[in-house]
C-alpha cells in the first residue's frame, strides 16, 4: 500500500516524530510505501524508511500531497498532527482524494463540538489515551480507536548500578547521598512549570545536597524566565537547566541519573517523558488529571491532588486544566525522598512500558488502512 503522511518531523525534538517514525518503520517493515510531508525538518540526513519532503507550513504540506497523488497515486494518508492542525487540513481539503487517518492526543476535557466534527470527519481517528477515546465517545465519535504508544525499551533501559553511579558524578557532581528531581517538558503554559519549580523550592526549605534538573526550551519566548524565578524562589544554586534536543544517550543519562520525575502539567494527551522516566526506572510524581492519571495509575506513580478552585477553560479546545496541589506536591516529594531506594527500578513501571509494543499499534492501523482502502 501507498500512505502520504503527515507529521511535525523536527530532528532536533518532536513528540509526532517519535510517535511517526516508529510506526513508518513497522509498516515499511511489512513492504507498505511511506512518502512524508515534513513539517519543521528541513531536509538533514536520516536512516527513516521513508522520504521526507521539508514543508514550511501547512499549505506546503498540502501542497506536497497534492503533487504525490498525480505523481505517486497513494492510497491513504495519515496525519499525525494535533486536532485543530487537522481540522485546518480537513478544511483545506474541497474533498478528500483518499481515505484519511488521523492520530493525535485529546489532552483536555471535554472535547468541544469544533474539534469532534473534524473527527467524525476522518476515515479513523486514532487517540493516543484511553482519556482521549473515552472524551471522543462522550461526543459520539464512532470511528474512534485507542491507539497504544510504544517505547523502545531495549534504548531506554535500567542503568546498571555502575552506570547510575558514574552519570551521577559525571553530570552533578552527586554522591548516593545527593537527590535529582527531574522534569522533561516543554516550556510554555500546559506543562505548568512555575507549579514544579515552587514544589522544588518548598521541598529543598529544610535539606542540602537537592538539585532540580530541568530539559526544556529555555528561551521559548512564550515561556518562564525559569532562572529569574528560581532566583526569586531561592533555589537558583540547585537548578540546572539541560536544552531539549540532545543526543539520545545524554537524554537517558539524564534519566539515569534522577531520583524522581514531576510533571505538574494542567492537562496531558499522554505524557511520554513518564513511559521513559518509569522505563528507566525512576518514580514519578504527576498532577492527577487527564492521561497523566492512566499513565500513574495502578500504583505506577503518585497523582498529586488538584485544586478544585483552579480549575479553569483554556483556549485550546475550550478544556478544563488542573491545577497541582503545591502543598500536596511537596507531600510526595517528600515520601519519595524518604523511600528512594525502594522506590527505584520498580518491575512494575518497567512492565507496564515493556507491554507497550509498537508493533502492537502497526497491526491496529494496518488493520485500519485495509478495511477503509477496500471499502473506497
Amino acid at each position: 500500500m501507498k500512505i502520504a503522511w503527515i507529521s511535525d518531523f523536527n530532528l532536533i525534538g518532536s513528540g509526532y516524530l517519535n510517535i511517526s517514525i516508529p510506526l513508518i518503520t513497522e509498516l515499511s517493515k511489512r513492504g507498505h510505501e511511506i512518502k512524508c510531508a515534513g513539517l519543521a525538518y528541513k531536509g538533514e540526513e536520516h536512516t527513516y524508511p521513508c522520504s521526507i519532503i521539508p514543508a514550511k507550513n501547512i499549505q506546503e504540506a498540502m501542497a506536497i500531497t497534492s503533487n504525490l497523488k498525480n505523481l505517486w497515486n497513494y492510497d491513504a494518508m495519515v496525519v499525525a498532527l494535533d486536532v485543530p492542525v487537522q481540522l485546518r487540513i480537513l478544511q483545506m481539503m474541497n474533498q478528500k482524494p483518499v481515505p484519511y487517518f488521523g492520530i493525535m492526543p485529546i489532552e483536555g476535557d471535554p472535547l468541544c463540538l469544533t474539534w469532534a466534527i473534524a473527527l467524525a470527519a476522518m476515515d479513523k481517528a486514532y487517540i493516543i489515551s484511553e482519556f482521549g477515546l473515552a472524551e471522543a465517545k462522550k461526543a459520539g465519535i464512532q470511528e474512534a480507536e485507542y491507539i497504544q504508544i510504544g517505547l523502545d525499551t531495549d534504548a531506554w533501559r535500567f542503568p546498571t548500578p555502575e552506570e547510575r553511579k558514574s552519570v551521577r558524578r559525571a553530570l552533578f557532581n552527586a554522591d548516593d547521598e545527593d537527590f535529582i528531581v527531574l522534569t522533561v517538558a516543554d516550556n510554555q503554559a500546559r506543562k505548568l512549570l512555575s507549579r514544579s519549580m515552587e514544589i522544588f523550592a518548598d521541598f529543598a526549605k529544610d535539606k542540602e545536597k537537592v538539585t532540580y534538573a530541568m530539559v526544556t526550551r529555555e528561551e521559548l519566548p512564550i515561556g518562564w524566565r525559569l532562572r529569574d524565578y528560581a532566583q526569586e524562589l531561592g533555589i537558583s544554586g540547585n537548578l540546572k537547566i539541560f536544552e531539549r534536543g540532545m543526543k539520545f544517550n545524554q537524554l537517558w543519562s539524564i534519566y539515569a541519573a534522577s531520583d524522581c520525575f514531576l510533571l505538574t502539567s494542567k492537562a496531558e494527551g499522554l505524557g511520554v517523558p513518564l513511559l521513559e522516566a518509569m522505563a528507566v526506572g525512576v518514580p514519578c510524581i504527576g498532577t492527577n488529571c487527564t492521561a497523566i492519571a492512566e499513565v500513574l495509575g495502578e500504583g505506577r506513580g503518585f497523582l498529586i491532588d488538584t485544586y478544585e478552585c483552579c480549575q479553569h477553560r483554556d483556549p485550546f479546545g475550550n478544556s478544563n486544566r488542573y491545577f497541582a496541589s503545591r502543598e500536596h506536591g511537596l507531600e510526595l516529594l517528600n515520601h519519595v525522598y524518604e523511600n528512594r531506594v525502594e522506590l527505584l527500578q520498580r518491575e512494575n513501571c518497567r512492565e507496564y512500558v515493556e507491554a507497550r509494543e509498537w508493533n502492537i499499534a502497526a497491526d491496529q492501523l494496518e488493520t485500519g488502512l485495509f478495511e477503509k482502502v477496500k471499502d473506497e
